[in-house]
């Protein structure tokens, strides 16, 4: 199991790091704990055991220094259910169900689509203005 995370403390035999997902503190047992100091980035192998303790523990198979780093990709797009309100050059403005609110969808190819047609969004990106603006990747038909 991985855990993406920034040093807090270090110590000899370990660190103390916040789990850059949860936000929660971690002590961190790994022989290499001087390599790393405050505030670098660190990707932790562990087994994925976690004890309960106050803060909870965990060993570390390998520990890798994390330059500039940034969060890959999601493997999957999100997703939209959405009800077509209007059609637009290379858009369509949709009402998303799930959030109650209007967005516009960039997609090139909007004209294969018709006013009341239920749709899923695949979408890569939003941008949130006055309605969000999604870029979508693919919109299918619910049928």
């Amino acid at each position: 199991m991985d855990m993406i995370a920034t040093v807090i403390q270090t110590d000899a035999g370990h660190l103390l790091v916040e789990n850059s997902s949860t936000g929660e503190e971690i002590l961190v047992f790994s022989r290499d704990a001087g390599n790393f100091f405050f505030g670098d980035r660190i990707l932790i192998t562990f087994n994925g055991a976690i004890t309960p303790s106050i803060p909870p523990q965990i060993a570390a198979i390998s520990i890798q220094w994390l330059p500039d780093f940034t969060f890959p990709p999601e493997l999957n797009e999100a997703e939209m259910r959405a009800t077509i309100l209007q059609r637009m050059h290379n858009s369509l403005l949709v009402w998303d169900i799930d959030n109650n609110s209007d967005v516009i969808v960039s997609y090139t190819y909007s004209h294969h689509f018709c006013i009341g047609q239920q749709v899923i969004v695949r979408y890569d990106s939003i941008k949130l203005s006055n309605p969000p603006e999604a870029t979508a990747v693919d919109i299918i038909s619910i049928c």
